[in-house]
């Protein structure tokens, strides 16, 4: 177990932030890092290109009989933030009443060597060949994964995904995540003078962007969190009725998801929905930023020129985001003042994904978490994106299963970021004993679900 810990700090130390241009150095030492840990394995590897960061393929094919498994994971992190607010220091990992801290420790670098150390536990008879996607690229949105799964299809031929991105609901209560939203980002641009203004000389007389702009804004919603832009719901996928049992079952209190968020309040909200639904199977729109005027110390008296909003839409299959898109962009320029400087971006688009929850691969993994920790496992939703996942789902046309390790309180992208050791190593069993039973399935049993359309 120490040479495990060892090696995942190991890992840790190395400040792999895709986003930020001087990490360039650092993410090339995170991928010989991974290439060289492979290889020792056994394992032949390659780098698959992508627009920033190349991904690091490694598989270990041993029986062209035996299922073949694609593991998903990244090695890149977000950057740690303020210095100040950790407690020690992010890229130097702390273990601290059996967590370890550090930037990437949940996310997903403790996640994704769960699945390699399984996989070196049965390197002696490996039950299924192994096949191993790291990528680089997922902390800003994976630009290259399409034109890797378009160029490299076949080497990531497959039978089951298989990753470990996500949370359980609790510590001991294991979790197969059955659905993933998708997400769109847009940012808008109001620009109504070349530069700021005098408020005292032109005060009165030139149209202020940020008001205009915020008036727009707080038409998007009405008071129970409605979005209002039209055919936003068209083709909306709600969920079962089995899947709205289970979710009930493990509908949480409003206290725990306070202290979990470190937020004050809940959001208003449809009282026909739970509040599982409201995280997990319900399209959303957040405002994730809002820029204009002066921010700086004290006060400036300007009529600022020009006012810019990010916003995030999360969506559920069969949602259009070209159809969105649109509606957004029609709502926005029809009731924006003649004259005004509109500019509408739009972001690569993240889809939702759905299990089909009927193959026989999820009451195996179901079986085999209960094993291992001793408690049922549960289905749930997952109201974040992983964009992979319906690129790769889609283009291969296997199952996804998702078994997520973290907990909801280990500040995913946030100051102290923590994972549990106690479900690395319990991770490590569960996994293995997972790849182990996999031959068992059927082959009758392994055909091909249908995948259920996105967007």
């Amino acid at each position: 177990m120490t040479s495990q810990i060892n090696l995942l700090s190991d890992l840790l130390r190395i400040p792999s932030v895709s986003t930020l241009t001087e990490h360039q150095p650092d993410m090339a030492s995170a991928r010989q890092f991974l290439v060289n840990l492979f290889k020792s394995l056994g394992f032949s590897t390659q780098l698959l290109p992508a627009p920033h960061h190349p991904a690091v393929f490694a598989q270990l094919v041993t029986n062209p009989l035996a299922p073949s498994v694609l593991v998903y994971g990244h090695y890149d992190v977000q950057p740690p933030g303020a210095p100040s607010l950790w407690h020690s220091p992010p890229f130097e990992p702390n273990i601290r009443k059996n967590r370890i801290y550090a930037r990437g420790a949940a996310d997903n670098k403790g996640q994704f060597l769960i699945h390699v150390l399984a996989s070196q536990n049965l390197a002696f008879h490996p039950p299924v060949n192994f096949k191993f996607l790291v990528e680089g690229e997922e902390e800003i949105g994976s630009p290259g994964i399409e034109t890797i799964v378009r160029d490299y299809h076949h080497l990531l031929q497959a039978d089951y995904l298989v990753l470990s991105d996500t949370e359980m609901l609790q510590p001991g209560h294991p979790t197969i995540d059955i659905s993933l939203r998708g997400v769109m980002d847009i940012e808008i641009v109001l620009q109504t003078a070349r530069n700021d203004l005098h408020s005292g000389q032109f005060g009165g007389l030139a149209p202020n962007p940020a008001f205009l702009l915020t008036a727009l804004l707080s038409q998007l919603k009405n008071r129970h969190g409605k979005i209002l832009l039209p055919d936003f719901y068209t083709g909306v996928v709600r969920p079962t009725p089995q899947e709205l049992a289970d979710f009930r079952h493990l509908e949480p209190a409003s206290s725990q998801l306070l202290k979990e968020g470190r937020f004050y309040y809940l959001s208003s909200g449809s009282p026909d929905l739970t509040l599982n639904q409201r995280r997990w199977t319900e399209p959303t729109l957040d405002i994730t930023g809002l820029d204009s005027g002066y921010t700086g110390h004290g006060t400036k008296t300007i009529i600022p020129h020009e006012a810019s909003a990010k916003l995030s839409f999360r969506l559920v299959p069969r949602q259009d985001p070209d159809r969105i898109y649109t509606s957004l962009s029609r709502f926005i320029t029809r009731r924006t003042p003649r004259n005004t400087v509109v500019r509408i971006i739009r972001y690569p688009v993240a889809s939702p994904y759905k299990a089909p929850t009927s193959h026989p691969v999820y009451r195996l993994a179901k079986q085999v978490l209960a094993d291992t920790f001793g408690h049922p496992a549960s289905f749930v939703g997952q109201g974040g994106s992983i964009g992979a996942v319906s690129t790769l789902t889609s283009a291969l046309n296997i199952p996804a299963v998702m078994i997520g390790f973290g907990l909801p309180d280990e500040n995913v992208h946030g100051p102290n970021e923590h994972f549990s050791l106690d479900n690395f190593h319990l991770g490590i069993r569960a996994m293995a004993k997972l790849y182990s039973q996999l031959p068992s399935l059927k082959s009758s049993d392994k055909s091909n679900s249908p995948i259920l359309p996105v967007i």
